[in-house]
């Protein structure tokens, strides 16, 4: 069992007594500016998320080509792959850091969630390709109930239904496939959030709830690991999510794994894990 396994991540979450919305909000989009989320006040510029994943639209093939950007050698399965990965880790940090900031728990109907792939602003771009994009997701209300957990869950759920059948048609994927690259991307980005406010732990345990809820398409055995090293006499280290589905970028031209892969054995994945911290200066 890792050390992850053995964290005491409290026998109840606990929430936050509520950040207010608006500077949560410029929080999630000073930390995280690769993706965007604002609350909607108006229809104009988005689709709804249930109308722009309609497996014949222009929406669902630009995402599908941008794709192509991260690698050579794609072929519909890999792009596939890569396009879960890509949209449910950053739909995932968008409402992810509000939920861990205020306890508040977005609304993600696809059919009142909107969406749009956009350029980033040029504060972003910074060492980024000039045609670099982003997803931005607009929201109209919070969601109903008395368990934030279970409502979070469920419209997670509800919200990328949609996706899954889509990228299925498209890619030749399995759903069983596209649900687990879903659960790395939530949990991925859950502690993404949860180092970046210092709470990883609370966020962590938060994340383990959402994807081992019984019946859930999500529940699946998910992994962190805590990784350590000795950086010039200082002893540094940090969580890492471990994927439970592969992204299949080692089909790609390129053909690494990353290094969190789950096709790695452990030995490899250690120790890929401990350069990339030295090469981060342990962080």
């Amino acid at each position: 069992m890792d050390l992850a396994e053995q964290a005491d991540f409290g026998d109840k979450p606990s929430f936050p007594s509520g950040d207010d919305l608006s500077e949560a909000l410029a929080w999630q989009a000073e930390r995280f500016p690769d993706v965007a989320l604002s609350q909607r006040t108006s229809f104009s510029r988005f689709e709804n998320a249930d109308q722009a994943w309609d497996p014949e639209g222009a929406f669902v093939e630009v995402l599908m080509g941008y794709q192509t950007q991260f690698a050579a050698g794609m072929d519909d399965r890999v792009r596939g792959a890569h396009l879960m990965a890509f949209y449910s880790h950053h739909l995932s940090i968008a409402v992810g850091a509000l939920f861990l900031k205020t306890g508040r728990v977005i609304d993600l109907d696809p059919s009142t969630l909107a969406v749009r792939f956009e350029p980033l602003g040029e504060k972003t771009l910074q060492n980024r390709p000039a045609d670099a994009r982003r997803l931005h997701f607009c929201f109209s209300d919070f969601a109903s109930g008395s368990d934030p957990l279970a409502a979070f869950h469920d419209g997670f759920v509800a919200g990328l239904r949609p996706v899954v059948n889509t990228i299925a048609s498209r890619s030749g994927l399995s759903p069983t496939a596209l649900w687990r690259l879903a659960a790395d991307g939530l949990t991925g980005a859950f502690l993404d959030v949860g180092i970046a406010l210092c709470d990883e732990k609370r966020a962590m345990g938060l994340a383990r709830s959402l994807v081992r809820k019984s019946g859930s398409p999500l529940s699946f055995d998910v992994h962190f690991e805590y990784v350590e090293t000795n950086i010039e006499g200082i002893l540094s280290g940090r969580f890492f999510r471990l994927r439970s589905g592969c992204c299949l970028f080692y089909r790609t031209k390129d053909g690494r794994f990353c290094d969190v892969c789950v096709l790695l054995d452990e030995r490899t994945r250690k120790d890929r894990l401990r350069a990339h911290l030295e090469g981060a200066g342990g962080r």
